[in-house]
């Protein structure tokens, strides 16, 4: 119903709402159509507002204003026009209405200052902008002060404007206007970014003034800036991209101490966080961590970490619990994953702690089947024969991953010398 209404309503043609040549029809129409009510009028108005159909909505506006002298709808009649960008209109409008003896509220007279400046008639925009200043200086009309100047290039004007509009109530926009004509119309950024600092110590961080400050910093090529200042932007604003943007910039930087800080705090890559803990042989960390990123994926890599983790950090490698926690999450894992890692990992535990040494040895072989070259595989190896008493057979394997590894490795050197007695006593 409401579209059929809309429809018949602009078949009829009520109204004109702005003339072809961007004037509106001032001139009431002498013929109504069907009658509307107020209530549908509103909402046809509002509707053309939300689609942008700015004349339409003037139109609609000038016949709810007809019909009801209700001062209300002139007032968004003016609005429509700025909105659509029908300057001339609302200057003949508006003067229109003071010619006549009508008086002007100020959002009218801000919005005739601004078109007088559309229209390039900075003269009057000035005018009446200083007009408005002297009969009430508050914020908005500084702001509409500001615009006349900066349309003109007196930026010293404008910046003074600005500067008297901020005292009032330190706001944020206000403040960001006059850093951008610091920093890019008056080529003073240290300026531009010393005053956002301060206001940002003082008055604390916002959105808007951050957004300007990395900007800033973006184009001087300010690390250390960046630095200091991604980090807030990301707590006002903790999106992944953000994210990603202050954990590039650490990295990048090598201030991993600060990124591990960040990680930890904020939870924003959890998988970067656990890969350096175990980098740096934070295993105690590191297990939690594992444990929740395996509760949330079911990634059986976390489950096998975990199990790694745990048997590294272990005070007795030899609990029989521990052994069982280790083995069994090993187990899930290979069951799935044929991986070097966790198959030579589950073999070594089973041999050490004598777990089944046979079973232990077969994990080592597949292990061996993907990486033949690996002295830690093949040292696993030669324990394992070791274990079963085949002396020679582990002496051989032992061989290689000296020539692999080195003789200094303490658990090579462990692993030699057991062998070799081994060897003599067979003797």
């Amino acid at each position: 119903m409401f579209k059929v209404l809309l429809l018949t309503l602009v078949s009829l043609s009520l109204f004109s709402g702005c003339t072809s040549s961007g004037m509106a029809d001032i001139t009431p129409q002498q013929s109504e159509p069907m009658y509307v009510d107020e209530n549908t009028l509103i909402l046809f108005a509002l509707d053309a507002e939300s689609h942008h159909k700015s004349a339409e909505a003037v139109g609609y506006f000038d016949l709810l204003y007809k019909r009801t002298k209700d001062t209300i709808y002139r007032d968004k009649a003016i609005r429509a026009l700025m909105q659509g960008g029908y300057y001339k209109d609302v200057v003949l409008r508006l003067e229109l209405r003071r010619k006549e003896g009508g008086e002007l509220s100020e959002q009218d007279r801000r919005y005739l200052s601004l078109a007088y400046l559309a229209n390039k008639a900075y003269v009057k925009a000035e005018r009446e902008a200083k007009d408005l200043v002297h009969v009430n200086a508050s914020e908005e009309n500084y702001l509409v002060l500001a615009e006349v100047y900066r349309i003109e290039k007196n930026y010293l004007e404008m910046l003074a404007v600005l500067e008297k509009a901020y005292q009032l109530h330190y706001s944020e926009s206000v403040l960001d206007k006059i850093a951008v004509v610091l920093y890019g119309s008056m080529n003073n950024p240290y300026e531009a970014i010393g005053r956002i600092n301060a206001h940002n110590k003082n008055l604390g961080y916002s959105p808007l003034l951050t957004k300007r400050l990395v900007a800033f910093y973006r184009d001087q090529g300010d690390l250390q800036g960046l630095l200091e200042t991604y980090p807030k932007l990301y707590e006002l604003e903790p999106t992944k991209e953000n994210a990603d943007i202050v954990i590039q910039l650490y990295w990048n930087e090598k201030k991993v101490p600060e990124l591990v800080a960040f990680l930890e705090k904020t939870g924003a890559n959890n998988e970067l966080l656990l890969k350096i803990y175990s980098s740096e042989l934070k295993f105690k960390k590191a297990i939690p961590l594992a444990e929740k990123l395996y509760e949330e994926s079911g990634d059986l890599d976390y489950l096998g970490q975990k199990a790694i983790f745990m048997y590294e950090t272990a005070d007795h490698r030899d609990d029989e619990k521990l052994l069982d926690t280790v083995i069994e999450d090993l187990s899930k894992v290979v069951a799935v994953k044929e991986e070097g890692y966790y198959l030579n990992y589950l073999g070594y535990c089973m041999i050490e702690h004598d777990r089944n040494v046979t079973a232990g040895i077969e994990y080592i072989k597949r292990a061996l089947a993907i990486e033949p070259d690996s002295g830690f595989f093949i040292d696993s190896l030669a324990w394992g024969y070791y274990k079963q008493g085949k002396c020679k057979e582990a002496d051989t394997l032992m061989k290689q991953v000296v020539e692999i590894l080195g003789p200094d490795d303490p658990e090579v050197k462990e692993h030699v010398e057991a062998i070799n007695r081994c060897l003599k006593r067979k003797k």
